[in-house]
């Protein structure tokens, strides 16, 4: 459990940067929602920089539930992208004109999100990995590449389209909470942590996929919560 604390964290910071402007927009509740999974999507983006499937100190729980978390956490980010993107076509289809070449860059941006998504989320299964890579090193370089340039696509969408992001304030938070994400696998890689005493706790894989069960049921509630009630509430 406790390794949801930085998420918790992590989400916070980013719902008082996101929500700290002096107007929020409320549209539909199926447009609202769909904000709402993109935001979701977001948080769990740059929180798989802290739980990059290497073990950390805390839990000292053994690599399985590590590798486990972190690819189904990548999943479910994944899942709320497409959530994201097919909801907002439903509430408003005209959106699918701006996906269009020429359309505006920070859509085009969403829209190279998408595929890097599904670059970083589907290589990640072992039956996939093998055919591609015959070297895990190779798959772990490609994979941050790819996730960096997920984040940075993800950001840019979000600074650029003026929903809920619109003063400069806004902007340099979320570009200081994207960049310190970003470089938190070299802090870990390099960092001269002393190593715990004792050993790690094995077979805990179950125990991450609880907590990817956990995290995913309320990502989903938070976010149908948000656009049916709290859009509304917030709204001026």
């Amino acid at each position: 459990m406790i390794i949801l604390l930085p998420l918790l964290v992590l989400g916070g910071l980013l719902v008082s940067a996101f929500f700290s402007g002096l107007e929020l927009p409320a549209n539909g509740p199926l447009w609202d929602i769909a904000m709402a999974c993109g935001f979701m999507a977001y948080v769990l983006v740059a929180f798989l920089f802290l739980l990059t499937g290497r073990p950390l100190r805390i839990p000292f729980n053994d690599g399985k539930f590590f590798a486990v978390a972190h690819r189904l956490f990548g999943c479910l980010a994944g899942g709320l992208v497409v959530l994201h993107v097919g909801l907002s076509l439903w509430a408003e289809p005209l959106t699918a004109r701006y996906l269009l070449p020429g359309g505006p860059g920070y859509m085009l941006a969403g829209l190279a999100g998408l595929l890097l998504a599904a670059l970083a989320v589907i290589p990640s299964f072992h039956a996939v990995r093998g055919r591609i890579w015959r070297k895990a090193v190779r798959f772990r370089q490609a994979h941050g590449v790819v996730a960096l340039g997920l984040l940075g696509m993800a950001s840019f969408h979000i600074m650029g389209a003026g929903l809920h992001v619109r003063g400069r304030n806004q902007m340099v938070t979320i570009a200081v909470i994207a960049g310190f994400c970003a470089i938190l696998p070299w802090i870990g890689r390099h960092g001269r942590l002393p190593r715990p005493s004792g050993y790690r706790r094995r077979n805990t894989a179950p125990v991450a996929v609880r907590l990817a069960a956990m995290a995913g049921g309320a990502a989903l509630g938070v976010s149908i919560a948000y656009g049916l009630y709290f859009s509304r509430w917030l709204a001026p």
